[in-house]
C-alpha cells in the first residue's frame, strides 16, 4: 500500500526482486476491504481470486517464515493458517465509513497540495480509530517524506510511536494497554 502511487514504490519492489505480482494501492482500498490497520503487509490470493493467507503488520521479505509461507503457496501448496491478528476494538459501520472518507479526503487534498489540511484530515480519521498505524503512517510520510523515500526508517518509526503512545497516555486518551474506542 503506497498511497503516493507507483513510483513511490518501486524501489521497495525492486529491491525485494519480488518474482510475483505485487499490487500498488494508492488509494487505501484494501485497508478498507480487509480491514487492516498495519502495514507491512503480505496476502496471498489464488487465482480465482480466493484470499487463502493473510498476516497484516509484520510482514517481510526478511523474515524466513513469511518467505517460506509465500513459496509454499507459490509451489502449490496449502500456505497454512493465517496469524491471529489482535484487535483491541472493531468499529461499526457508521465510524469506519466516517474514517474511510476522511482518509479519502486527506488523500485528495495531498494531491492538490493541500497538505496541511490532508493532515487534519488523517489526525481525525485517527482520533476515531486510534489503533490504526496506516493513518499514522500517511500522517508521519505527509510530515516527514525523508523517513519514507528513498528507504523507510523503521528505528525512526517505532521511536516516533513510542513517544505519541506515551503522549496518548499522558493526556488520558489512551491507556498502557492500548487505545479505547473514543465515542464507547
Amino acid at each position: 500500500m503506497e498511497h503516493t502511487g507507483g513510483d513511490a514504490a518501486r524501489p521497495f519492489v525492486e529491491r525485494a526482486r519480488t518474482t510475483f505480482p505485487t499490487v500498488v494501492d494508492e488509494h487505501g482500498v484494501t485497508s478498507t476491504l480487509l480491514g487492516f490497520k498495519a502495514v507491512p503487509n503480505g496476502v496471498l490470493v489464488d487465482g480465482d481470486g480466493v484470499l487463502r493467507w493473510a498476516k497484516y503488520g509484520g510482514f517481510s521479505i526478511d523474515k524466513p517464515e513469511d518467505v517460506a509461507v509465500v513459496e509454499r503457496f507459490l509451489g502449490g501448496g496449502d500456505p497454512g493458517p493465517s496469524p491471529v491478528q489482535a484487535t483491541p476494538y472493531t468499529l461499526g459501520p457508521v465510524e469506519r465509513e466516517l474514517v474511510d472518507t476522511k482518509l479519502r479526503l486527506g488523500r485528495l487534498l495531498e494531491s492538490l497540495n493541500r497538505r496541511d489540511e490532508a493532515v487534519t484530515e488523517w489526525r481525525a480519521a485517527l482520533r476515531l480509530d486510534p489503533e490504526n498505524l496506516v493513518i499514522r503512517k500517511q500522517i508521519w510520510a505527509a510530515r516527514h517524506p525523508e523517513r519514507f523515500h528513498p528507504t523507510i526508517d523503521w528505528d525512526w518509526q517505532r521511536e516516533r510511536l513510542k513517544r505519541e503512545r506515551e503522549d496518548e497516555i499522558a493526556a488520558g486518551i489512551c491507556g498502557p494497554d492500548g487505545c479505547p474506542v473514543p465515542w464507547a
